[in-house]
């Protein structure tokens, strides 16, 4: 997979933080998900009011470093790699400035459903050809 990400750009809200006035851990898999919603909307060209293809199944996240109220972030999410019939994605959360701090590393499993079906089904080439189209495009 080519290097280029998605980039989905958050403002920290005062509610995000917590206590010590750092960006609770919780709130960033609400950024993860958010720019995996807002990647594939726009990849998939689907307006929000529809269902993705696909369900998130598994995340994780590594805290880098801290992220205060007032700070923006960047988050740059891409697919990284591809099974059967699921699909992982990083997420690279940065300060959004000059230097780019990073503040944590996610990554996420998804898995392609059929909500009429109730039932997975394999990723199809036209999903892969898209990903890629969109990653490898300078």
């Amino acid at each position: 997979m080519s290097n280029k990400a998605f980039e989905t750009p958050v403002e920290i809200r005062y509610r995000d933080t917590d206590s010590m006035g750092h960006v609770s851990s919780p709130v960033y898999y609400d950024y993860m998900q958010s720019a995996y919603l807002e990647y594939m909307h726009d990849l998939l060209e689907l307006p929000k009011s529809e269902k993705l293809p696909h369900i998130m199944v598994k995340t994780s996240c590594d805290y880098i470093s801290q992220a205060l109220y007032g700070d923006n972030l960047v988050v740059c999410s891409r697919v990284i790699s591809f099974g059967g019939k699921s699909f992982e994605m990083e997420h690279v959360m940065h300060i959004d400035d000059a230097d780019r701090r990073v503040v944590a590393n996610a990554k996420s499993v998804h898995v392609m459903f059929d909500y009429d079906k109730q039932a997975t089904y394999p990723v199809p080439d036209a999903f892969k050809e898209a990903v890629a189209t969109f990653q490898e495009t300078a």
